[in-house]
């Protein structure tokens, strides 16, 4: 078994910590740090090994993303969107159209991403209704518009669900150029309070003509695409990037308390109350990473109850780094409350988390409807 985390660690050490604070403060997309992760074969992990790729499944692609979030939310984020759309295209793209983005993903180091949450529709984003596809001649026509759009303006191609009938579930996947006519961006209203730099931005379809190959999977299978591709790898995704965010909390507090000295040379890390508090962030790290490798596990080996714990440890991971956060300011105290530290940060990215679609609310529901033996609503 490979061991990708620790490699993908290494990496993140010497290509992504040198960058995290300036592409925070500078709110745009991460392109310098991309430069690395391109050259290091990175965006081909979940491509088959019969494709040039590295052959990764969603445990690798977890245990990638965590290293990559010890360093940077952000990174471990736009880099988990790029897997999960491209798993897409691996597996319900037409083979003419799968076979042309997978070369450019291996020779130009083109990235994917996603775009499916809309204002109307919300956590709810795999029941669109601002997007709509009509069928005219042979070719599509798109309108309307998505609301946070990740990696935007950066990626080359974007998995849009659209509506495409009169029901509420008759949605279809297209795969849209950056570069088609009728695609726009808002970066302007991009001000997120943590997670800076995955700029997810507004993107706005008008008039836009794709041929039925930009069309994924069989007519009308827009819901069953997003349960069996997307949902999976995007909430491990999900449980990968806040578990590691915890555990790089877990570190700041660690090298905080034991840097911080008093005029009679004992440390901050000698309080019992502090004492107290690293050992409840170190545990709440602790139990997202493991929730998160379990699930991880479980989905390889094709487990009933993979969904079920895939959800859980995105709760757990998401519910414990807030707490985490929460308690990493009250060991940084007054240098965490001026910046001096990443507490700040760390706590802002980690809010991100609870209404991220879909929200810990909506999760709780799903995990309630699985383990019930009821359909996902």
């Amino acid at each position: 078994m490979t061991d990708y985390y620790k490699k993908a660690l290494a990496f993140a050490k010497e290509h992504i910590a040198p960058y995290a604070d300036e592409i925070e403060d500078k709110k745009e997309f991460p392109s310098q740090v991309y430069d690395h992760l391109i050259e290091a074969g990175y965006l081909k992990l979940i491509i088959p090994e019969e494709l040039g790729g590295w052959g990764g499944d969603i445990y690798d692609h977890a245990e990638v993303i965590r290293a990559f979030a010890t360093e940077s939310a952000t990174i471990g984020l736009t880099y988990m969107m790029h897997n999960v759309a491209l798993n897409v295209v691996l597996n319900a793209a037409k083979d003419e159209m799968k076979e042309k983005i997978v070369k450019e993903v291996l020779e130009e180091g083109k990235v994917l991403a996603l775009a499916y949450s809309e204002s109307g529709s919300g956590v709810n984003f795999y029941y669109p209704d601002k997007t709509r596809a009509q069928k005219e001649g042979d070719d599509w026509v798109i309108n309307g518009g998505k609301s946070m759009v990740t990696s935007a303006t950066y990626a080359s191609y974007y998995m849009v669900i659209a509506k495409t009938g009169e029901g509420k579930a008759d949605t279809d996947n297209f795969i849209v150029p950056l570069d088609a006519d009728g695609v726009s961006f808002k970066m302007d209203y991009w001000n997120g309070i943590g997670l800076k730099a995955n700029v997810s931005c507004p993107m706005y379809f008008e008039d836009l003509h794709l041929s039925d190959d930009y069309r994924t999977g069989e007519a009308g299978s827009g819901m069953e695409q997003i349960l069996t591709l997307v949902a999976p790898l995007f909430v491990e995704g999900l449980a990968a990037v806040y578990s590691g965010l915890n555990v790089a909390i877990s570190n700041e507090a660690i090298m905080h308390a034991t840097d911080r000295t008093y005029p009679d040379g004992s440390t901050l890390a000698e309080v019992d109350t502090i004492k107290r508090h690293i050992s409840r962030i170190y545990n709440y790290a602790n139990a997202g990473v493991s929730a998160c490798q379990a699930a991880g596990l479980a989905a390889r080996n094709g487990d009933e109850d993979a969904l079920a714990k895939i959800l859980s440890a995105r709760v757990i991971a998401i519910e414990n780094v807030i707490e985490s956060g929460r308690l990493g300011m009250l060991i940084g105290g007054g240098r965490a409350y001026s910046q001096y530290r990443n507490f700040s940060r760390y706590l802002a990215d980690a809010l991100a988390g609870q209404v991220m679609a879909p929200s810990v609310d909506i999760l709780h529901q799903w995990i309630g409807s699985v383990l019930t033996g009821q359909d996902i609503p």
